[in-house]
């Protein structure tokens, strides 16, 4: 019996000590065992934050920089301005003169086309961008700013929308955000405006003697819905279309 209540004693201290040590090592805050799953850091919800903004600029980007090149370099396209052609509203780069073969250029400029895709994507991108959804620890500016940059073979934007995650004593930020669309959108405007220049002074283009002085870098497509001519421009690989009008004169 003695031999037993020691055992029974023994187990009893033994427990006892390590229920000590475990509380001793607990207020201390040591952490015994590894966390499995750590908390995200606050670099890392800055990450995923980064990664979907720049998702929603690719996104809404890619549609209205195709629009606008679908549609001759302009999204808003008013009264008497344009062509319809398969249910797109291709806008005229040259404008009619009467009793002329030549026509009048409209002066379509890449800063333009930078300013109405600036407009109208920043309002898209607010259907687009929550990244509250990332974190429940940030503190963000009211309103963003964007800038697009029409360049030979990319558009650049860049989305001045400063962020900053904190978690505890950790941060992270950023000023803004930025993402590269590789369309050549430039690159087909120039096309475009030596086409209407040809236009403009001597009143023809030849897009097949073009085509053969670039070497074939484009392939041009020439329709006459009467009375105008359309042109629809791409590189000779690539989806991406740059297409608009030279206005015609109607005989009466």
């Amino acid at each position: 019996m003695n031999k037993r209540g020691q055992t029974t004693l023994f187990i009893i201290l033994g427990i006892v000590i390590v229920i000590l040590v475990a509380l001793f090592f607990i207020g201390r805050k040591v952490e015994l065992i590894p966390e499995l799953f750590p908390a995200a850091d606050a670099q890392g919800e800055l990450n995923d934050i980064d990664d979907h903004v720049t998702d929603c600029l690719g996104e809404i980007g890619d549609e209205y920089v195709r629009q606008i090149a679908l549609q001759g370099g302009y999204l808003s396209v008013g009264a008497d301005t344009y062509r319809l052609w398969n249910d797109t509203t291709v806008s005229y780069l040259c404008w009619n003169q009467e009793g002329l073969p030549t026509c009048s250029n409209r002066l379509l400029i890449e800063a333009h086309m930078e300013e109405e895709l600036e407009e109208v994507m920043t309002e898209a991108l607010s259907t687009c961008i929550n990244i509250y959804d990332y974190s429940d620890d940030l503190q963000a500016a009211d309103d963003w700013v964007l800038e697009v940059d029409v360049n030979y073979d990319s558009v650049d934007l860049y989305l001045d929308y400063p962020v900053e995650v904190v978690k505890d004593e950790d941060s992270a930020s950023t000023d803004g955000f930025e993402e590269s669309l590789n369309l050549p959108l430039g690159q087909l405007y120039d096309v475009s405006q030596y086409i209407v220049n040809q236009h403009a002074e001597w009143g023809v283009f030849d897009p097949l003697l073009y085509m053969l002085g670039q070497m074939g870098e484009y392939t041009i497509y020439t329709n006459k819905p009467y009375p105008d001519t359309l042109y629809q421009l791409k590189l000779r690989e690539g989806n991406f279309i740059f297409q608009f009008a030279i206005q015609g004169e109607e005989n009466v």
